[in-house]
């Protein structure tokens, strides 16, 4: 049996510890599981994605509200604006 070492923050191996404790698993199961998926689908289990909190139509929304609230404006939003920022 190989070992794999990888080199992480404390946050995250702490963090990822928890979560994987919560579903009863220990990290090195959590992550023999992930390797398992990676040779099973023959590429990553989970598609990688940006944070659409971070597109750009949301980042220029953002700006308009910072604007706004530094020209000591009140910030506003219609349900169809917020909806659509949320897609």
């Amino acid at each position: 049996m190989a070992n794999v070492q990888v080199k992480v923050d404390d946050h995250l191996r702490d963090t990822a510890q928890a979560v994987a404790a919560s579903m009863g698993l220990d990290l090195a199961s959590a992550v023999r599981i992930f390797l398992t998926q990676m040779v099973r689908e023959n590429g990553l289990p989970f598609k990688p994605a940006g944070d659409p909190f971070y597109s750009e139509r949301n980042m220029a929304a953002l700006d308009k509200s910072i604007a706004q609230l530094n020209a000591g404006q009140t910030v506003a939003k219609t349900l169809d604006e917020l909806e659509s920022m949320a897609k």
